[in-house]
């Protein structure tokens, strides 16, 4: 048995990769992860893709801080359920690029010995959010901090040793994070959802609304 775990982009499905696209059509039954009540993966793809003669099943992720919690029990059983029903070839689909920030390594190590395993590459919501501004993430020898917004207590530190620090998921920190930046003397964007229909796009923080606040959304900052 195969499973490729199948980046689909951030919202876009015209970003679905060719690669991509060809997978899907081609595997009998598709794994789709949800965290609340619907796949966002499987809403990108439905767009795209004839899933009326495919397999769709839906695996439950946890709404939890993973590394706060006991989950090897929870990653385990949703592992034995993907053996289980995993048909010759099969995919995961996931939203962005499989190897940035994605859930399905919590998996990994218990498929990685039962099942043939292979990543295809997506293009992530870092990309797609520096197109969308249009802002360059790095040029000739400049560094780039990508890390989640919680790590905006050290933010002296990032803006002293790099030139673009990424910020993910700052929709609950966003406040501590205009404060940090106060006496900065750098270019700042805020983007939610990009690529998405319900996309926005700040210069600046102070205009952003709560309910601009969004999960998927996350601060750029430039020196």
């Amino acid at each position: 048995m195969k499973l490729y775990v199948v980046g689909i982009g951030p919202g876009d499905p015209e970003l679905i990769t060719l690669k991509a696209k060809k997978i899907l059509e081609s595997v009998n039954t598709i794994f789709c992860p949800k965290g609340g009540k619907d796949s966002i993966a499987l809403s990108i793809v439905e767009k795209t893709i004839d899933l009326s003669e495919k397999k769709i099943i839906t695996l439950q992720f946890p709404m939890l801080k993973t590394k706060q919690q006991n989950l090897v029990k929870v990653w385990n059983e949703l592992a034995e359920n993907i053996i289980e029903q995993a048909t010759e070839d099969s995919a995961f689909i996931t939203l962005g690029d499989p190897s940035f920030y994605c859930t399905f390594f919590y998996l990994y190590e218990y498929l990685k010995d039962k099942i043939q395993i292979e990543l295809i590459p997506g293009v992530s919501s870092i990309n797609a959010s520096s197109c969308r501004l249009p802002a360059s993430l790095a040029l000739g020898d400049e560094r780039i901090a990508i890390v989640p917004a919680n790590y905006h207590r050290e933010i002296d530190f990032y803006i002293e040793n790099f030139d673009t620090i990424v910020l993910m998921k700052p929709h609950k920190t966003l406040d501590r994070i205009k404060k940090a930046l106060k006496t900065k003397n750098c270019r700042v964007f805020y983007i939610k959802k990009a690529t998405m229909p319900e996309e926005a796009i700040f210069s600046g923080l102070d205009e952003i609304k709560e309910s601009d606040l969004d999960y998927f959304s996350m601060v750029v900052i430039k020196k």
